[in-house]
């Protein structure tokens, strides 16, 4: 017994001593209010200067609707410099930069008399934002898929919490340097998938148009994502192809899909096309290194709503050959995290919350537990109500090496849930500075320890670091006790606004009253 209350205090001191080498400064604005109660953080970028710009989406109205945008620039001590307002008018915001002193902001519009879709960019000198507008280019309304969803129209807004795969309507996609940025509209088309990619320098000028047309029926082809190449503005667009015209993911016990990478430039288009082996891979995205264009995920042994492990796919960026494939298990270390002893059984209700490229070529991921339950109960006349919670539980982080291997793999375990209200102050946020991953969270001060000396953040509105090295060890520090805040912050709306990682920015919300959080990792 005196050994492993020995045993419990050594690691619980050297877990403590350990979390001093988490080096972070915070800064918080003053308290303002707003005319609009609700409000979400959608972009955030530096201003060059140690300040930053944020967009912030805000809602009114009793279903809580969007109804515009608010456009702040803060300076390094936080102080509200300049601020505007945009009503939401059959327009919804896409993007972000700041560049050289002046903001732009990419913009979706439709113009209801022309029956056209307006691309537009607004510009302003950051000192002032007086934003004057300038349209891109123009498409026909009938050519674009109509969507549904959260927003306004026919335009799809995606509120950060949407488990829907809505396609690809006005997406932006920035180049790592934000040296060029793509524009992806899905074209109504069913006899085959067709998109249309527009990109540009971040001096606005039109690099290229293409239409990426694949010859199959829109609904077996499932978009996943694009990439921009930072040198050249070259697109790589993934997807999933479904194969035997049926959209079932297995067929006689192996997967009935395939992957596709297709490299497009202003001189042509080349493809390739990948299986997943014996493994089951419900979802892939892109990632551009130096060396290499790399597609990475969970993968599974039984079907695509399962997780045994992490996959990743490197391929040539100039031919598109694969030139190296894995599909890695989770390692024991990470199955003693999340049950506290082996267990071979494969993991379910993954959602991807962020991924991440280290400058070794190193990919981060970071999922979690994200599921939806539903309580149904008798009252005493009766009648039935049903209860919806929606759950988000442990996060799963794992680091593949640029060869395949697997670097380490870590189960945060967590408990959070709502009903319905408050999600913004659950799930968590992230970054990678040099080799270190930080993961930001809100929970309880008293952090709980739970079976075989394992450690469990339970729900709270205190926010708290995890930080792990490049040796897969973790630690956690306290940021900022809920007792002492005016304000609990979204940490799931958390947006770097650096290249670097080293500063993540917040905002908060506690009945009228608002913040900003700035981090700096140093």
């Amino acid at each position: 017994m005196m050994k492993k209350i020995f045993t419990l205090l050594f690691l619980a001191c050297s877990f403590i001593s350990h979390s001093q080498d988490i080096s972070i400064k915070s800064s918080k604005s003053t308290v303002f209010k707003d005319d609009k109660k609700h409000t979400e953080l959608l972009y955030s970028e530096g201003d060059g200067q140690g300040g930053f710009v944020t967009v912030r989406l805000y809602f009114g109205g009793f279903m809580k609707q969007p109804k515009g945008y608010y456009i702040e620039h803060y300076n390094k001590e936080l102080n509200l410099l300049k601020e505007t307002e945009f009503e939401i008018d059959n327009n919804t915001f896409q993007g972000l930069m700041v560049n050289d002193g002046t903001v732009y902001i990419m913009e979706a519009a439709l113009d209801k008399e022309k029956e056209l879709y307006k691309f537009n960019v607004l510009e302003s000198p950051l000192a002032d934002l007086q934003f004057s507008s300038k349209t891109l280019f123009t498409l026909a309304e009938s050519d674009v898929k109509q969507y549904f969803g959260v927003g306004i129209g026919v335009f799809f807004i995606n509120n950060g919490w949407s488990q829907m795969d809505s396609g690809a309507f006005g997406e932006v996609t920035f180049s790592k340097h934000k040296n060029f940025f793509a524009v992806n509209f899905d074209i109504k088309d069913k006899e085959s998938q067709t998109q249309l990619l527009y990109v540009f320098d971040k001096g606005m000028n039109q690099i290229f148009k293409k239409e990426f047309k694949r010859n199959i029926e829109d609904k077996f082809f499932i978009y996943e994502n694009v990439d921009v190449d930072d040198t050249t503005g070259d697109i790589f667009l993934l997807g999933k192809v479904f194969e035997n015209e049926s959209k079932k993911s297995k067929k006689n016990g192996k997967a009935n899909y395939h992957y596709e990478l297709h490299k497009i430039n202003e001189s042509g288009e080349t493809q390739a096309s990948f299986k997943t082996d014996d493994n089951f891979v419900g979802s892939l995205f892109t990632l551009r290194s130096e060396n290499s264009i790399s597609c990475a995920g969970f993968y599974s042994e039984k079907n695509d709503n399962r997780y045994k492990g992490v996959c990743r796919f490197n391929l040539d960026p100039t031919s598109l050959n694969v030139t190296q494939k894995s599909f890695i298990p989770f390692s024991e270390e990470f199955i003693n995290d999340k049950y506290g002893k082996l267990k071979d059984k494969e993991l379910r209700n993954l959602t991807l919350r962020s991924k991440h490229l280290t400058p070794n070529g190193d990919i981060v991921l970071n999922a979690e537990e994200f599921y939806i339950t539903q309580h149904s109960m008798m009252s005493a006349n009766g009648g039935m109500s049903t209860r919806v919670t929606y759950h988000y539980d442990d996060i799963v982080t794992v680091k593949i090496s640029e060869e395949g291997k697997l670097v380490w793999a870590r189960n945060i375990n967590k408990r959070q849930a709502t009903s319905g209200g408050q999600m913004e102050y659950l799930s968590f946020a992230s970054t990678i500075v040099d080799d270190d991953t930080y993961l930001f969270l809100n929970c309880s001060d008293k952090i709980r320890t739970i079976r075989n000396d394992r450690l469990e953040f339970k729900e709270g509105k205190s926010m708290f670091a995890i930080k792990i090295d490049a040796n897969g060890t973790y630690s956690y520090k306290s940021i900022l006790k809920d007792k002492d805040a005016e304000v609990p912050f979204f940490v799931s709306q958390g947006t770097t606004t650096t290249l670097d990682g080293k500063e993540i920015v917040f905002v908060g919300r506690k009945k009228s009253k608002k913040q900003f959080l700035k981090i700096n990792i140093k």
